[in-house]
C-alpha cells in the first residue's frame, strides 16, 4: 500500500474530489495538498530540513499542469534538480486535463514521469496505472 501521496492542484473542487477518492478507495494512508509548484517544494524543502520526518516522503505526486504562481513543469524540473534523490524515490503522475498534444508527448519522452492521466481522478482506471508502475520496479 501507498503511504503518501503529494496532490498538486490549485482548483479546490478538484482537489476535494482527489481526496475524496483517494479516501474512500482506502488507496494510502496520507494526503498531502499543495496549490501551487511552489507550495509543493516547500514542502520538499522541510523534510530535508527535518520539519516533517522522511517517512512522509511522498511516493506518488499527483500533479496538475496548469496552475498560478508555480505550473507543473517548472515545478518537476525544480523538484529535478534540488532534490535529485527525492525524486528517486517518488513516481511522478501528471493529472491533468490538459489536451496539450505538447505536454503529452514530453510526458512520455521523459523517464521522471511515470505516466499522463486524464482529470478527473478515477479509482479504477488511474489505481491500476499507479499500482502497476510500482510493480515494474
Amino acid at each position: 500500500m501507498i503511504k503518501t501521496v503529494l496532490v498538486i492542484e490549485d482548483d479546490l473542487i478538484t482537489m476535494y474530489l482527489n481526496k475524496m477518492v483517494l479516501e474512500s478507495s482506502s488507496f494510502c494512508d496520507n494526503i498531502v495538498e499543495a496549490t501551487n509548484g511552489e507550495e509543493a517544494l516547500s514542502y520538499f524543502e522541510n523534510i530535508e530540513k527535518g520539519d516533517i520526518p522522511m517517512d512522509n516522503l511522498p511516493e506518488v505526486i499527483l500533479l496538475d499542469l496548469n496552475m498560478p504562481v508555480m505550473d507543473g513543469w517548472e515545478f518537476f524540473e525544480t523538484y529535478l534538480q534540488k532534490f535529485p534523490e527525492f525524486a528517486k524515490k517518488t513516481k511522478i503522475f501528471i493529472l491533468s486535463s490538459s489536451t496539450n498534444h505538447e505536454d503529452q508527448e514530453r510526458v512520455q519522452k521523459d523517464p521522471n514521469i511515470a505516466a499522463f492521466l486524464s482529470k478527473p481522478l478515477d479509482e479504477e482506471v488511474h489505481f491500476n496505472i499507479i499500482n502497476s508502475s510500482f510493480n515494474k520496479q
